[in-house]
Order: C-alpha cells, then sequence, then structure tokens
C-alpha cells in the first residue's frame, strides 16, 4: 500500500513538471492564434502562472475552459508531487 502512495506522488510529480510543458505550448497556440506581437507574445509565452496571458487577454480566447481546467489539474498534480520531494529530501524511511 505504502508503495502505491509514492508511485502516485512519484507519477504526480512528473505529470505536473510536463505540464509546464503543455500550458506553455498552450499559451503559445493563444499567442499565434490572436496575431500578437513579438514583444507581447514573449511575454504571454514565459511569464510564469498565466500572469502573461491574463495581462494582454481582457477577453476571452480559445478553449478559455480547457487552458483554465488544464491550470487547476496540473497544479494539483504538482502539490501532490512536492510530497515526493520532501519524502526524497528527508530521507524518510517510514516502512
Amino acid at each position: 500500500m505504502f508503495e502505491i502512495m509514492i508511485a502516485t506522488f512519484y507519477y504526480a510529480f512528473y505529470i505536473g513538471i510536463a505540464g509546464i510543458f503543455v500550458l506553455m505550448g498552450f499559451r503559445l497556440y493563444v499567442a499565434i492564434n490572436k496575431k500578437f506581437n513579438v514583444k507581447d507574445l514573449l511575454l504571454i509565452v514565459l511569464l510564469p502562472g498565466s500572469i502573461g496571458l491574463s495581462l494582454k487577454t481582457n477577453y476571452d480566447y480559445p478553449l478559455k475552459k480547457l487552458y483554465q481546467g488544464l491550470y487547476i489539474f496540473f497544479f494539483i498534480a504538482m502539490i501532490i508531487g512536492s510530497i515526493f520531494l520532501l519524502y526524497m529530501r528527508l530521507e524518510l524511511d517510514i516502512i
């Protein structure tokens, strides 16, 4: 049972890391689709946590609900995955 918990934390960590690139690609798609200039495109893509996307798009963009759902999913996966990092860092020997 303990191995299943550690496996869950392990996979959640890597899903969360992959989520960074998925959300970055999604922001790139929105920026290209709305035809922003290069400066705004870089702000949208590279600012973390969708700050650039919310600053530059005051209106609805394509697939907004999907993006928000993915953002919440990957955030939860990162929180769960951070437990794995704590487990590895503190070298807990619970078994």
